[in-house]
């Protein structure tokens, strides 16, 4: 897992897994200008590992995010603090699990990265039990909340704002309870609330998921394989404005597979590479397929043919070309390796992006832009990567995760996704922010950040969140406040007909009852509004 956890230009890579004498191990390898060595960092070992890197605090630094067994067999999940290159763990009530996937994405809306996990935990009766947990993280505090996902493990997980409406959406997969197979990609609603769209994947584990615009239209296509019920399998679906469809793209089934998005021939066109076992072939296979204009092709390069590992796109050495880390099991033996990239044309940075507009609502802010342009990705296939803090040049409420003359630490979409704007959140009223974004090509190359803009959040005026009549002459609202506000209660019809059963308290989210005092519904129930 690649990430510039030092904060120096190049991108660093964690390995975890078990080692000599079957002890596991979690070691950092520090880049410095294309030559890697050991960090000397001192982590948890764990075997059946996964990690994320995400900065949750705000801090500028990658933060860490880990699962798996450790040296006693003991199920864990891990959160690690950055500080500079100290990390510390952060207490909390994770569940320890393995053998899933952990991911952070911003869920809620309020800036800062929650986490996402999936695996399993302590068995029952000698058999292990899956769990999905969502965590969410308020100021460096995470709390695991309700959330509808089935809880599933040997699956994979990955966020993606595929209907661009601003809000983080999710896929996830996975063997669930009694073996069946999941895999349902949720619609954020806000709130916290998730829909599932019914995009009618086949449930599938022992594979991967990956979003990508690989026919640059604006919106997020989906890369999706493994053991399905389906069969073995590896297929795109294609985004038709939220509707999934399998792109007949013709690409080998495999299973224990991994795969991803990056275009390695910089001509702003996603390719992919896949590793997995051919299970028709007995075989293990690593296929890199070039996009020709929608259209993919095994480009004929030979790799290590791998299975049970990992793919990651990145550049490694700073050349302007998308090398390939690949990792798994070849014939019993365990390789990692790097194949550095001379192909074509190195690719160059976007533009910045132009006309930055903010447009504060309360203590919600909706922030737009207008596209970026660069030499090889077209404009529609970018994506974009938003900064907000309450100092200039701050992250401290959205972490761009980038360096601030742009360089990306992660090798991966922005946060804003293909949209052309995003919205934040809760912000505090009265308070001063200063934001910009940058730009995101196809190679995962940043953009310059763009002129830097600031603005004040405003107290709320509430919100009515929804209305029930309880009988006659009852009305039931649910409202939203903003904290340290007040609040009166305003009718379409005489004040004097009516009386508050439960007076709202100020500066809280909750419940109040309306008592009619005649038996004739009125023309409009009420309106809350501060006095």
């Amino acid at each position: 897992m690649w990430g510039d956890y030092d904060g120096d230009g190049d991108l660093d890579v964690l390995v975890a897994g078990t080692g000599k004498r079957d002890v596991p191990f979690t070691t950092i390898y520090k880049n410095t200008g294309g030559a890697l060595s050991d960090s000397g960092i001192v982590l948890m070992g764990l075997s059946r590992a996964t990690a994320a890197w995400g900065d949750f605090d705000g801090d500028g630094d990658l933060d860490l995010a880990m699962t798996g067994l450790d040296i006693n067999g003991v199920c864990t999940t891990r959160v690690y603090r950055n500080d500079r290159g100290v990390f510390t763990p952060v207490s909390g009530n994770f569940l320890g699990v393995f053998g899933g996937s952990i991911t952070w994405a911003d869920y809620d809306g309020d800036g800062d990265l929650d986490l996402l996990s999936t695996g399993i935990t302590s068995t029952v009766a000698g058999v292990g039990v899956p769990v999905t947990r969502l965590y969410r993280n308020d100021g460096g505090v995470f709390t695991s909340v309700p959330h509808p996902f089935a809880n599933c493990y040997v699956g994979a997980v990955a966020w993606g704002d595929y209907n661009n409406d601003g809000r983080p959406d999710v896929v996830i997969t996975g063997a669930a309870d009694g073996g069946a197979l999941v895999a349902a990609i949720w619609r954020n609603d806000g709130w916290g609330n998730f829909t599932d769209i019914g995009a009618n994947l086949p449930g599938m584990d022992l594979g991967f998921v990956a979003w990508g615009d690989y026919d640059n239209d604006g919106d997020l296509d989906l890369l999706f394989g493994g053991n399905s019920n389906d069969g073995w399998i590896t297929r795109i679906y294609r985004n038709n404005d939220g509707a999934f469809t399998d792109a007949n793209a013709g690409l080998q089934g495999l299973l224990w597979s991994s795969g991803a998005w990056g275009d390695y021939d910089n001509d702003g066109h996603l390719d992919l590479m896949v590793i997995g076992y051919d299970a028709v072939a007995q075989v293990h296979r690593s296929i890199l397929y070039h996009n020709n204009g929608g259209t993919f092709v095994d480009s004929g390069v030979t790799f290590h043919n791998l299975f049970l590992g990992t793919v990651s796109w990145v550049d490694y050495d700073n050349d302007g070309h998308l090398d390939l880390s690949l990792s798994g099991n070849e014939n019993g033996l365990e390789v990692l390796t790097i194949y550095r990239n001379t192909t074509g044309i190195p690719n160059t940075a976007p533009s910045a992006p132009t006309n930055l507009v903010v447009n504060v609502i309360g203590t919600s802010v909706d922030f737009s832009w207008s596209a970026a342009s660069d030499a090889q990705t077209p404009a529609a296939g970018l994506n974009y990567n938003l900064r907000v803090g309450t100092t200039p040049g701050g992250s401290q409420i959205v972490a761009p995760q980038s360096s601030s003359a742009g360089y990306r630490r992660l090798p991966a979409l922005g946060n804003a996704g293909p949209r052309l704007g995003a919205r934040l959140l809760s912000l505090k009223p009265g308070t001063n922010y200063f934001w910009s974004v940058q730009a995101v090509d196809s190679a995962f190359a940043g953009s310059p950040f763009a002129a830097e803009g600031d603005f004040t959040a405003l107290a709320d005026r509430p919100m009515t969140l929804s209305i029930v009549r309880e009988g006659p002459g009852s009305v039931r609202a649910t409202w939203r406040g903003t904290p340290g506000s007040s609040y009166q209660v305003l009718t379409s019809t005489n004040l004097s007909a009516w009386s508050l059963f439960a007076t709202p308290t100020a500066g809280t989210n909750g419940l109040f009852d309306i008592v009619d005092s005649t038996t004739a519904a009125p023309a409009r129930y009420y309106q809350a509004a501060r006095p």
